[in-house]
C-alpha cells in the first residue's frame, strides 16, 4: 500500500494531485484507490471529481473498487481547510487493510507553533516509509536552525519563535503536497520526501537550503540552516536510517553551518 496526504486550499491543488497521479504513474499496478477527505465540509465536491477522473481516465479500474468516505478531521475546526488521504492498494482487498489505517489519520497533530507534524506524527510517516522501502524510494532530512539559541539569548523567544515558524513554512512551500515536515525538537525538524531518487532529493534540500539563507527575517538578520540527508533504502532498519541523517546532519554543522551533507 502506498499512502499520499495532500493540504487542499485552493482549486489549483486539485489539479496538482492529478498531475501527480499522471507524472508518476501512481496507478499503473493498482487494484484499489481509497480516497478520504478530511474537512469542515466545504469541500465534498472535490471527492466527486476526483473519483469522476479516476473512472474516465483510469477505465481497467472497476468503479466498484474506488471507495469515498469523507469525516471532520476536527470537529471543532470550523475553517475551510481539507486534507484528502489517497490510499493505492496493490493486489490487495480494502477488507485485507486494517480498520486503524484507515482512522489514523483523523488523529493527526500539528506543532502549535510551527504548524507542521508533531514529532509522534511525523514518526509515524517515517516508519511507513520504511515499512515501503522495498517498492518506494524516499528520503529522509534533518533540518536544523544554525545558532537559534543565539538568537533567543540576544534577541528573546519572540524572535526565535518567529524563525521557526517561518522556516516551517518556507520548507512546506517547496515540498510537494505528499511530501512530509514534522518538528523533531526545538529547532530541528525531519523532511520526508516520497517516491525520489538520491540526487533528486538532494536538489530538493538544497533548494530549501538557498530560500532560507536569502529570506529576509525582520529584524534577525543571517538566519541559515544546516541539513543531514539519507535515503530510505530497503533492507536497512528504521534505527539505521535515522543514525545516518543525523551523522549527516552533525558533519554539516561541523564542516559550518548553512550546508547540506548526505549519507
Amino acid at each position: 500500500m502506498r499512502h499520499y496526504i495532500y493540504s487542499l486550499h485552493s482549486e489549483n491543488d486539485v489539479e496538482k494531485i492529478t498531475d501527480d497521479i499522471y507524472g508518476q504513474d501512481m496507478l499503473e499496478t493498482a487494484t484499489t484507490v481509497v480516497l478520504q477527505l478530511f474537512s469542515s465540509g466545504m469541500h465534498k465536491d472535490i471527492l466527486t471529481r476526483l473519483s469522476d477522473f479516476l473512472i474516465k481516465n483510469y477505465p481497467d479500474l472497476p468503479v466498484e473498487t474506488v471507495f469515498v468516505t469523507t469525516k471532520t478531521l476536527n470537529p471543532e475546526d470550523n475553517s475551510d481547510n481539507a486534507t484528502l488521504s489517497m490510499m493505492i492498494l496493490e493486489n490487495s482487498e480494502v477488507t485485507d487493510i486494517e480498520n486503524q489505517r484507515f482512522e489514523y489519520a483523523s488523529e493527526i497533530e500539528q506543532d502549535p507553533l510551527s504548524e507542521v507534524y508533531t514529532r509522534t506524527e511525523v514518526e509515524k510517516v517515517f516508519n511507513k516509509l520504511v515499512e515501503d522501502s522495498s517498492v518506494l524510494n524516499s528520503a529522509l532530512a534533518f533540518l536544523d536552525i544554525d545558532r537559534l539559541d543565539q538568537i533567543n539569548v540576544t534577541l528573546g523567544h519572540d524572535a526565535g519563535d518567529y524563525v521557526i515558524r517561518k522556516t516551517a513554512a518556507i520548507v512546506k512551500e517547496t515540498l510537494r503536497d505528499s511530501d512530509v515536515i514534522g518538528r523533531w525538537e526545538s529547532e530541528k525538524f525531519m523532511i520526508l520526501i516520497r517516491d525520489v531518487d538520491r540526487d533528486t532529493a538532494a536538489n530538493v534540500i538544497e533548494r530549501i537550503r538557498e530560500k532560507i539563507e536569502k529570506e529576509e527575517f525582520a529584524d534577525v538578520q543571517d538566519v541559515t540552516a544546516s541539513f543531514g540527508l539519507t535515503m530510505i533504502n530497503a533492507g536497512q532498519t528504521g534505527e539505521e536510517i535515522f543514525e545516518n541523517a543525523d551523522r549527516a546532519l552533525k558533519m554539516a554543522k561541523e564542516n559550518g553551518r548553512n550546508r547540506l551533507e548526505v549519507l
